[in-house]
């Protein structure tokens, strides 16, 4: 009989342990994932801009109006309403190879959504920002926020200037601490 109720007594201080681990771990499998990421091959791209060498660019010659620089969107799904941000690895080897059009669910517009990305030495991180009001190297928007509600929606690039490269991109909710400010000098 004692070691019967040893073992019940063992038993009955196991049980909160593993109702305890399997608490941890239902939360730890409900945790979101911090983004959604994509490959350039996983957009839709209309000419004159081109997926090559797993790269969005704008080829041509010269600067691209929003009319005539091509398209890439990438699709995708929110899950929690909120403020997100785009963040992309790019290579903008010069200033005249560092910019695209961007918008969320519709076609950018001219100079308001241009993209002003930092000179880069080949692929580096960058988030997307929006010129606004302010000029190339200071943008109004840095990084731009995007408020979304929960569903589907659509990442538009247009080219703009040939030679600028992207690589993929992460749709992702935005930090407190990014905000829609300009950049500190």
């Amino acid at each position: 009989m004692k070691h019967f109720s040893a073992i019940i007594l063992a038993c009955a201080l196991t049980i909160p342990a593993f109702a305890q681990d399997a608490k941890t771990n239902a939360t730890a499998a409900a945790v979101v994932s911090p983004g959604q990421t994509f490959a350039a091959s996983a957009a839709v791209v209309t000419s004159p801009m081109v997926l090559t060498n797993d790269a969005i660019a704008l080829v041509g010659d010269g600067m691209a109006e929003v009319a005539d620089g091509g398209k890439t969107v990438f699709n995708f799904t929110i899950t929690n309403a909120g403020d997100y941000v785009a963040e992309t690895m790019v290579n903008a080897d010069d200033e005249s190879t560092n910019s695209f059009f961007v918008n969320v669910d519709a076609q950018p517009t001219d100079p308001d959504m241009i993209w002003d990305i930092d000179v880069t030495s080949g692929f580096e991180k960058r988030l997307v920002n929006w010129r606004g009001s302010g000029e190339s190297g200071s943008d109004e928007f840095a990084p731009k926020r995007f408020k979304l509600d929960t569903g589907a929606h659509t990442l538009v690039i247009v080219g703009r200037e040939p030679g600028t490269l992207l690589k993929s991109l992460t749709i992702r909710p935005a930090a407190p601490d990014e905000t829609n400010s300009p950049p500190a000098n």
